[in-house]
């Protein structure tokens, strides 16, 4: 989200806007709050079209139209004013990624997920028609995934179906590769119209590409009406409907109702809780973290008309200072990334709450804020182009452990190859779904142990890992669940007292709570040692400096698991980052305030005072911790809305000390806390993607490296020890190293 420029309103309405979400082919779109609370989208006619009749009259059909459309799975309009000077339409605020973003950040959705994914839209089309509707825009970008299902939204192309010039022949309004046969040849369009374009939603779903594949609209369009669509993709038990959706004649696809029951009738657990993969799911809790961190609207004066309040324009009111609008937008936090009405996730698939106006305020805060630039600037150790994507990186014993869906490679102090190890040869595919980072893997005791899920193929995977010498890649062995309920591996929790703790799917499951498990496996024997379902969906995870155990939360849930696997205890916490340091779990909740639990009861033991701790990125790495556990490293926001690298006794809750960092690059996208500590640094990834390492004594800068400065950081994967620290760029399938001296 792009913050309010100056012709841009405050007001519209009776809601104050928040910044600008995107713009349409009809206007902008804002976000904004009511007096109450309420968040909504507003959908702004730009000046110029307000001003013709014709098109005046089509947003009156649009939202006369809209507002006879409700449902679990739409996003209804809740207000409008289509006869004000500037028309407009507020829309409900759906926290969720949208599906193109989703697949695109994460992979393809798998197969529970897919079966719900067509029945909510199937769902939703029912709505559409029941009031006489027709999307006619149906495609991913206009899907979002919630946790409680996917909604469909934008109906700014929506007709009423009923006698209008609008429908007749020749009219041709759509995306190309998801319109029907008939939308592309400029038919009159029916219901029907839309089930297509559920089909090539789910099989774009399934496959991460349109089935009628990409380039220019024309040929796009010529394969919709003359070929068959590629479902390769799509998973067998829901080809045969998806094919039934995608019949070029309208008569032969089948109903939104009958596309419900055909989905009932395969599954009848589909349900909308916990039904969205661990990563999404992941992204949209911190979406809906940075929502609730939204301020109260600052109070404006009453309007007495439908004019939009414009700061330093026509309809400004005279006696609102000049300083007070510049400093307006500014005092609320601003989200990036959001698009469509919705909290969406951007390339990397996440947003955090924070001020992007750190260098207009820093200088009235009182915080001396270094600029950094005469820090050393680092030189890579080395640089690589991998075979394939390593969304994991591991540093340790000699060696770089790269890990991709396939294939493990291992490269030496030099970037040079070391040994290969080929998942298929051991009846794996590791735990990596999509190009982003993710934890599949860990060293102990100079042995690389990696999550994977065996029988792909079969209709039963298992989850399983692959252990073997990180010097070398030999040695090598494989364990596997035996669990009914645990059918692959979904993340890798770590190794710690001889045990491997991986976190396992148990898909076919209506839940969130029985959806995921914790499989504990003893390294020395090979065997299980406790296997046990989760309480709720494992979004973070840590283990216990020492003992058995492991921890894991969810959105509201943080749990306790003891060396038997039994719950030694569970409460009722909304975290936004989770660490354990000597015998404590550290928490920041999504509101910013730290506290260690005792790890033995889940009691409060301390709490920092204040409450602005930076909580995680959406791939972690929200707090570091020294070896021995003894210090946590986490940042802290600053009155001047800039951060600070503090260090934090772990016993005490006792602040060591706390240094001001220089500001990340102007109009960098928010990120949250990216920390890892090794090596006596604390190393920082900088939201510009500039990387720093700080003495981790007293947070003085050591380092900085600028030459990834302007990649996305949330798609690199990290990891750091045995002397440097590297990382992997999943996107270019490049993996570098840096000393950890920065020489």
């Amino acid at each position: 989200m792009e913050q309010l420029g100056a012709a841009d309103p405050l007001r519209i309405g009776s809601y104050a806007l928040a910044g600008r979400l995107g713009a349409g082919g009809m206007g902008m779109v804002y976000l904004g709050r009511s007096a109450g609370g309420r968040t909504v989208a507003v959908k702004v006619v730009r000046p110029e079209l307000a001003g013709d009749p014709a098109f005046r009259d089509r947003f009156q059909r649009e939202v006369a139209a809209a507002r006879r459309v409700s449902g679990a799975f739409t996003a209804p309009v809740v207000d409008a004013d289509p006869d004000a000077e500037v028309p407009w339409m507020a829309t409900a605020f759906v926290v969720g990624l949208s599906l193109h973003r989703a697949v695109t950040a994460h992979g393809p959705l798998p197969e529970a997920a897919l079966r719900m994914l067509t029945a909510g839209l199937a769902e939703a089309l029912v709505s559409v028609h029941g009031a006489g509707v027709i999307h006619r825009d149906l495609k991913p970008p206009n899907v979002l995934l919630a946790l409680d299902g996917p909604h469909v939204i934008d109906f700014g192309i929506a007709r009423a179906a009923e006698g209008t010039v609008l429908t007749s022949t020749g009219s041709v309004i759509g995306s190309a590769p998801y319109m029907s046969p008939e939308q592309a040849v400029g038919r009159h369009l029916t219901p029907a119209s839309d089930v297509f374009s559920l089909g090539s939603t789910v099989a774009f779903a399934a496959s991460g590409t349109s089935p009628f594949g990409d380039g220019a609209g024309a040929a796009v369009l010529y394969r919709v009406v003359h070929t068959e669509p590629d479902l390769s993709a799509v998973p067998a038990s829901l080809r045969p409907l998806i094919e039934s959706c995608l019949a070029k004649e309208p008569g032969e696809r089948p109903t939104p109702h009958e596309v419900v029951a055909h989905v009932e009738r395969a599954d009848r657990s589909h349900r909308a809780q916990g039904w969205l993969p661990g990563p999404v799911a992941a992204d949209v809790l911190a979406l809906r973290a940075a929502l609730t961190a939204l301020p109260e609207p600052a109070p404006t004066l009453p309007l007495t008309g439908p004019t939009a309040v414009l700061p330093g324009g026509s309809g400004a009111p005279a006696d609102i200072p000049e300083g007070d609008r510049d400093r307006g937008p500014s005092r609320r936090k601003l989200l990036l990334g959001l698009a469509g009405g919705t909290l969406a996730a951007g390339a990397a698939g996440t947003v955090w709450a924070m001020n992007r106006d750190t260098s207009k305020r820093a200088g009235g805060s009182g915080t001396r804020r270094p600029s950094g630039n005469d820090v050393l600037e680092a030189k890579l150790a080395w640089q690589k182009r991998m075979p394939a994507a390593c969304p994991q990186v591991l540093s340790a014993n000699g060696t770089v452990a790269c890990v991709s869906l396939r294939q493990i490679w291992g490269l030496d102090d030099q970037g040079r190859d070391k040994w290969t190890v080929n998942g298929d040869f051991h009846g794996l595919a590791f735990s990596v779904t999509g190009p982003n980072p993710r934890s599949v893997a860990a060293v102990d005791g100079g042995r690389l142990h990696v999550g994977g899920t065996t029988g792909m193929d079969t209709a039963a995977p298992k989850a399983a890992v692959l252990g073997l010498r990180m010097a070398d890649g030999k040695e090598s062995w494989t364990a596997v669940l035996n669990e009914a309920e645990g059918s692959g591996a979904s993340g890798f929790c770590g190794v710690r007292g001889g045990r491997a703790y991986v976190i396992s799917l148990t898909p076919g499951r209506s839940s969130a709570s029985e959806g995921y498990g914790v499989w504990a496996l003893d390294l020395a024997s090979r065997a299980t040692a406790w296997y046990r379902t989760a309480e709720t969906q494992p979004l973070f995870h840590a283990l216990p400096y020492s003992g058995d155990g492991v921890l894991y939360a969810g959105a509201e849930r943080l749990v306790a698991l003891d060396a038997k696997g039994a719950a030694a205890w569970s409460k009722g916490v909304r975290p936004g980052a989770l660490a354990t340091a000597a015998r404590y779990a550290v928490l920041v909740d999504t509101q910013g305030a730290m506290s260690g639990l005792d790890l033995a009861t889940g009691e409060q033991a301390w709490k920092v005072p204040g409450a602005s701790a930076v909580a995680a990125s959406a791939r972690g790495d929200g707090i570091a911790t020294d070896e021995q556990g003894i210090v946590v490293y986490a940042l802290w926001r600053d009155a001047d809305g800039g951060l600070s690298l503090a260090a934090t006794e772990a016993a005490s809750g006792r602040t060591r000390w706390r240094t001001p960092l220089p500001a990340d690059a102007e109009g960098s996208a928010p990120l949250g806390a990216r920390l890892l500590y090794a090596d006596g640094n604390v190393y920082r990834m900088g939201a510009d993607c500039v990387l720093w390492a700080f003495d981790a004594s007293n947070g003085k800068p050591r380092w900085k490296y600028f030459d990834w400065k302007g990649i996305d950081p949330v798609t690199l994967a990290w990891s750091a020890g045995d002397g440097r620290l590297c990382l992997a760029n999943p996107n270019t399938t490049t993996v570098v190293a840096l000393h950890a001296n920065g020489s």
